[in-house]
């Protein structure tokens, strides 16, 4: 952490380091999760159902809320049909 504030007062790398940083610490997971759910034509409340869970969790993920763990990352790439690496290059 103490390098990352190091390179981060470097006013020269500035806009990339920030925009790096941003994607590792909170890519937007969500906006992915959405569009894979909308291509499998699903409402949020039928995956939600489908994954046994709250359409209130599903939410939370897909609006940046809350992270999920790797098991339901697992979990909603098979039940999508998707590879979770694909998902998580969007990161």
């Amino acid at each position: 952490m103490k390098n990352i504030k190091k390179i981060l007062n470097n006013n020269h790398y500035d806009g990339i380091i920030n925009e790096k940083l941003a994607l590792i610490q909170g890519g937007d997971l969500g906006t992915a999760l959405r569009q894979y759910r909308q291509t499998a034509g699903l409402t949020a409340h039928e995956l939600a159902l489908q994954m046994n869970i709250t359409p209130a969790t599903l939410s939370n993920y897909e609006n940046n809320k809350r992270r999920p763990d790797l098991e339901f990352i697992r979990d909603i790439s098979q039940q999508l049909d998707f590879s979770a690496d694909s998902l998580l290059k969007k990161l």
